[in-house]
């Protein structure tokens, strides 16, 4: 298993060329990239990302998804053309940055209670989804997010009956959806391809890893029963990643308890 931190903790600092170059001053073995906004949909962004991380390899790609997921599933043709046409622009981003994975959060679920399955047209997308990204060398992961449609146990094992797609694994989401990680992670075995490592508090305040409460030496030992062979990415928000020393102790000790 590879350590790693996402370009997302320095989000409204710098820009996504300008984070990629700081990615490289932490002890970190891979990365993954959080793309910002439209203009960085291309695989000219991608390539001078790609640059900028240096000997950081890119494991996966994020995009901002409110922006044009959801409409990858639209009812209006319009719509949906669009929408691809934004996802394969991220997709080529990917490709130039060497990514194997595009995180998907999927459609969001919140005045609207939603299930992957009762997403129009779900698997015909994803069908499309997966071709546009195999073609560039890419996978699509869906993510479990407690404010979209896959964000329970239940919804992780409809995913696995109904479709090969396989998991993108967040620790901090599936506690916000009041789910066991340990739990969500079982549910998602073999099948899971890539992993977000937060923590919380026992007041539920998000913290770093080796700062909160969460049974890290419990998800290691879950993931080395899987034969998990994929990165940890440390995902924190703005203010879990303003000191640099707490971001790199943070690293370090994640690597250690994943090692024993």
């Amino acid at each position: 298993m590879r350590v790693g931190l996402s370009s997302a903790a320095f989000y409204g600092r710098m820009e996504t060329e300008e984070q990629a170059a700081y990615l490289t001053d932490f002890p970190v073995e891979c990365c993954e990239v959080f793309l910002q906004t439209f203009s960085e949909y291309t695989a000219e962004f991608g390539a001078l990302v790609r640059q900028k991380l240096g000997r950081i390899p890119c494991v996966a790609v994020h995009p901002k998804g409110l922006q044009f997921e959801l409409d990858l599933f639209g009812r209006s043709e319009r719509q949906k053309e669009d929408a691809f046409r934004i996802f394969t622009g991220v997709c080529d981003a990917g490709q130039a940055m060497g990514a194997r994975y595009y995180v998907f959060h999927g459609p969001p679920s919140i005045n609207t209670p939603r299930t992957p399955g009762s997403i129009h047209k779900v698997y015909d997308g994803l069908a499309r989804m997966h071709k546009i990204a195999s073609e560039r060398n890419m996978e699509v992961l869906w993510e479990n997010v407690s404010w979209c449609a896959l964000r329970t146990i239940a919804d992780v094992e409809e995913v696995k009956a109904t479709t090969p797609l396989r998991f993108a694994f967040d620790v901090k989401q599936a506690l916000r959806a009041g789910q066991d990680p340990l739990a969500m992670l079982r549910a998602m075995g073999n099948r899971c391809a890539h992993v977000h490592a937060l923590d919380q508090t026992a007041k539920g305040e998000l913290c770093l890893p080796g700062e909160g409460v969460v049974d890290w030496h419990g998800i290691a030992r879950q993931l080395w029963e899987i034969n998990y062979g994929g990165s940890v990415i440390l995902e924190p928000y703005d203010a879990q990643a303003r000191r640099e020393r707490d971001l790199d102790r943070s690293l370090r000790w994640l690597r250690k308890v994943l090692q024993e």
